[in-house]
């Protein structure tokens, strides 16, 4: 019934529509990266001790767009990795000429991982999927993929390779997603590289795949599932803290090997949609959904062009993505280097303005 109710509330004309929004608000967003860098970049100089190469595997994603603004305004000279560089090429006005390069990398041919290591200081790896692909499948992005970076690593004597994984990897998880973030950990160590490993839980920030999804899809229903009740916590990071503590850490000599990275404070998923409807000014139904109903729930879903929650997701909400380790001192964190996490609240309104009308 509950199937049911969600599909009629989806006229599939508004969802193109809004479909549409999304496609032209990221070209919005392309082109605020391009007005707000281009007059930054041209003040830019490049000390001798800064010339230093950084390649980010994954540099046109959401943490890497930012990473790669922050990185050249340092003064670092970036190579970016990704399967389609015309996608990318807005990221040349984040520097000056010659401090950016963008290149095609086929992460499926290690000759061309190598290729794109070979001259590196840094290499950081970004790369990851949400959901699967025919193309790309979690076991290797997540899994195989680090390892064989770490190799590359190796082989070309890079000083420190940064690696992404996720809060919630665990190898005993019962999310096909996190138990290949914690294979691509293991696969990560088992190089012998100077590394580091970099756990966040969810990242937001003005172009993120998280409050705006939650937002979009409110704005759309009369209702919203709480899947799990709506129980499920969370430690949101904004995603310039998390670039903030990347950049510090390239040439930090006391480095810790894995960072546990959660922001100010903790959500439950129900305050989550609570704050983004008082946040966007407006009222919906909540309805809590048990996780013994929730997999019949969101089966009316998977249909359609652009899933809300999989099931692989589901699982995920099953475990808290919180900071676990907090009095661990083997493990990072973000005032290890004394940056004060930003709270969404103070953030959120400025991208989410755009859902209230």
């Amino acid at each position: 019934m509950f199937g049911k109710l969600l599909l009629n509330s989806y006229p599939f004309y508004k969802i193109y529509f809004f479909y549409i929004e999304y496609i032209l608000y990221s070209q919005l967003i392309k082109l605020y990266y391009f007005i707000t860098t281009s007059s930054e970049a041209r003040k830019i100089n490049i000390p001798s001790n800064k010339s230093k190469i950084v390649s980010v595997f994954g540099g046109n994603g959401f943490i890497g767009r930012n990473l790669v603004r922050e990185l050249a305004k340092d003064g670092y000279r970036i190579k970016i990795g990704t399967r389609n560089p015309t996608t990318a090429n807005h990221l040349y006005v984040s520097g000056v000429p010659g401090q950016i390069e963008v290149t095609n990398v086929n992460v499926n041919s290690e000759v061309s991982i190598n290729k794109f290591i070979q001259g590196s200081d840094y290499v950081i790896n970004l790369i990851g999927v949400l959901e699967e692909r025919k193309r790309q499948k979690f076991q290797y992005i997540h899994g195989e993929l680090p390892g064989l970076i770490a190799k590359g690593c190796t082989q070309y004597g890079v000083n420190r390779y940064i690696h992404m994984s996720s809060l919630g990897a665990d190898v005993n998880s019962t999310s096909k997603y996190q138990r290949s973030k914690a294979l691509g950990e293991e696969s990560v160590k088992s190089e012998n590289i100077n590394h580091t490993i970099i756990r966040p839980s969810i990242v937001f920030g003005i172009d993120d795949n998280f409050f705006n999804q939650f937002a979009r899809i409110l704005t759309l229903a009369p209702f919203f599932p709480l899947i799990g009740n709506g129980d499920t916590k969370f430690q949101p990071v904004y995603v310039l803290d998390l670039v903030k503590l990347i950049i510090l850490h390239l040439e930090d000599i006391d480095k810790k090997s894995i960072y546990e990275i959660g922001g100010k404070e903790i959500y439950s998923l129900r305050e989550v949609i609570e704050l983004i409807l008082t946040t966007i000014g407006k009222k919906r139904l909540l309805i809590p959904i048990p996780f013994s109903l929730s997999k019949i729930f969101i089966t009316p879903m998977q249909v359609l062009p652009k899933r809300p929650i999989t099931f692989d997701q589901l699982e995920s909400l099953k475990t808290d993505n919180i900071l676990r380790n907090s009095k661990n001192k083997e493990i990072g964190k973000l005032e290890d280097y004394g940056i004060q996490a930003c709270s969404p609240k103070n953030i959120i309104p400025e991208y989410l303005g755009r859902f209230s009308s």
